[in-house]
């Protein structure tokens, strides 16, 4: 897996996004998508909406993307499973966190740390599926800054579809 270093980060930056912002005010969220999938995003938490006539290649594009610009990026998910069925998912890379039986089977939850290939790819084929079933939403944490959000619009612009829907500043609340 391949991380950027800060200086090849700051190269990337100084890209579309320089003609967006205002580099005098700080960041508090940014909004962007491109047709079937939208994120809401701040520097601790990342809201992805994504429809289901969103591409498979669209969503790889975007986990892979989150996975490359910061190690940090998780999420969370809720299983209902057989409790045999708990290590088939710890053998995915994901992380148990808490589990409790309901109604014969059990209510797990387990922490996916993208950084993970196993995990992401595992995560990926599993939302992928999710899209046969219509619209989804997720929510994925990190440790982030305004020039990996940068970085991020960034990368997934580098095909020209993505824009930026809104953005608010700080000093605007």
């Amino acid at each position: 897996m391949y991380w950027y270093t800060k200086s090849q980060m700051n190269e990337k930056v100084l890209g579309y996004f320089q003609n967006i912002i205002n580099e005098k005010r700080d960041i508090s969220s940014i909004e962007m998508g491109c047709g079937e999938v939208q994120l809401f995003c701040t520097t601790g938490k990342i809201k992805i909406w994504i429809g289901r006539q969103a591409s498979n290649d669209m969503v790889i594009k975007v986990l892979r993307t989150f996975s490359r610009v910061d190690s940090s990026f998780t999420h969370e998910k809720e299983i209902i499973c057989d409790f045999d069925q708990i290590p088939v998912y710890e053998n995915y890379d994901y992380t148990l966190v808490s589990y409790g039986k309901i109604q014969g089977d059990y209510r797990v939850l387990f922490n996916i740390r993208l950084s993970k290939q196993n995990a992401l790819d595992h995560l990926i084929e599993s939302i992928i599926k999710e899209l046969e079933e219509g619209d989804i939403n997720k929510t994925f944490h990190w440790k982030g800054t305004t020039p990996k959000l940068e970085l991020i619009y960034n990368e997934l612009n580098s095909s020209g579809e993505w824009n930026i829907t809104k953005m608010e500043y700080r000093d605007d609340k």
